[in-house]
């Protein structure tokens, strides 16, 4: 008979075979998994209209207002130069540059007025011959000396021209400043023989700089510019930006003219001029600057950020289903941040800040709120 033991070792045994026997049979329950649908979280815009000035943004070069190209009338040899003509001088108006060896202009001023004494001396004697010879009123033109006194007086007013243009050329032995300014472009030495209309340097005006700034032609009503008239020009304000010697600088100049017509490229040019003694950071010419130009107001205008778009004359809104549709705008203008429409929403629509993302058309989203800190033209928000 078996005993105890090996009764209770075979009891195990069959309760460990069910208990392993249940577990392939009855799988343990997997724990809940919540389903969860993936919704995109958006910002949003609310559209507002208003009068708003519309910014355009361009990019020219400077130059100076007056720039003279400077040179003699006269060939000679350099004599004397001032220690202002070089690269980077300043000087003053009736400042002498530069003088040429006069010597030469002298003997021919000496020369000339020698041709004036003696065409005078003529002159007298031609007369006393004249007097002389009398003559009737039967005698010859020739007999009453007329064609001879001709002849001597023509030779004096020849000879005092003469003197008048060596005197002029003796003048022009000196390179006087006509205006107050800086030079650039010298190119000339003491001993150095000269040619007559040899450019030698330029001369260019501080107090006054320009920029020629070109804008779209379209651009020209955003700024409200009326063609034929050229007082709205007067109403553009132009903010320069830019760095020069160093440092970051803003200028504020105004717009006076503009070049007629537009070039190959459909692009008009505005004019800008900085006076330069209302700068803290005078401009010179040759600077880089950016510039600001900001006109009369457009009325009704829906101003948007930039992240908004979803195509050249769209934008993505949002449903009552709270899902993204693209709906078609009349968009006046567009810069790096904002989107400036003037039809196709309402102050209900509610714009959808997709920014780059790709996304698809009737896709649903989480609206958020408009994020904070998202610029806007002249600080309002919507």
């Amino acid at each position: 008979m078996p005993t105890l033991r090996t009764l209770v070792a075979v009891i195990a045994a069959l309760a460990m075979g069910l208990a392993v026997a249940m577990l392939y049979l009855v799988p343990p329950a997997q724990p809940e998994q919540k389903v969860r649908d993936s919704v995109l979280a958006l910002d949003t815009w609310q559209v507002s209209w208003r009068d708003e000035i519309i910014p355009v943004y361009t990019q020219g070069l400077v130059s100076a207002r007056h720039e003279l190209p400077l040179s003699l009338e006269v060939s000679g040899r350099v004599e004397e130069v001032a220690p202002a003509f070089a690269d980077g001088g300043r000087v003053m108006a009736g400042e002498i540059l530069l003088r040429l060896d006069p010597e030469p202009f002298e003997l021919e001023v000496t020369s000339q007025q020698n041709a004036v004494q003696a065409a005078r001396l003529h002159l007298a004697e031609t007369r006393a011959r004249a007097r002389v010879a009398g003559g009737s009123g039967r005698s010859s033109a020739l007999g009453r000396f007329e064609p001879q006194m001709d002849e001597a007086r023509s030779r004096l007013a020849a000879a005092q021209a003469g003197l008048r243009q060596a005197q002029r050329q003796l003048e022009q032995t000196e390179l006087v400043a006509s205006i107050s300014g800086r030079l650039r472009g010298v190119k000339v030495m003491p001993g150095q023989h000269l040619q007559a209309g040899t450019v030698l340097g330029q001369l260019y005006q501080e107090d006054l700089v320009e920029v020629r700034l070109p804008v779209r032609d379209d651009w020209l009503a955003l700024l409200g510019i009326v063609p034929g008239d050229d007082s709205t020009l007067a109403m553009v304000n132009a903010t320069l930006r830019g760095r020069f010697a160093g440092r970051d600088g803003e200028w504020q100049g105004r717009v006076v003219r503009r070049e007629g017509g537009l070039n190959r490229n459909q692009m008009m040019n505005l004019i800008v001029q900085v006076a330069n003694h209302e700068q803290g950071l005078p401009l010179e010419p040759g600077v880089l600057v950016q510039a600001e130009l900001r006109g009369a107001p457009t009325p009704a205008v829906a101003v948007l950020p930039r992240s908004a778009q979803a195509g050249e004359d769209s934008i993505w809104v949002l449903d009552e289903d709270k899902r993204l549709r693209r709906q078609a705008v009349v968009m006046l203008h567009h810069d790096r941040e904002h989107l400036y429409v003037s039809d196709g929403v309402t102050s209900t629509t509610r714009a959808v800040l997709a920014g780059d993302l790709q996304l698809l058309e009737g896709m649903r989203i989480d609206p958020n709120p408009p994020a904070a800190g998202l610029a806007t033209v002249s600080g309002l928000a919507p």
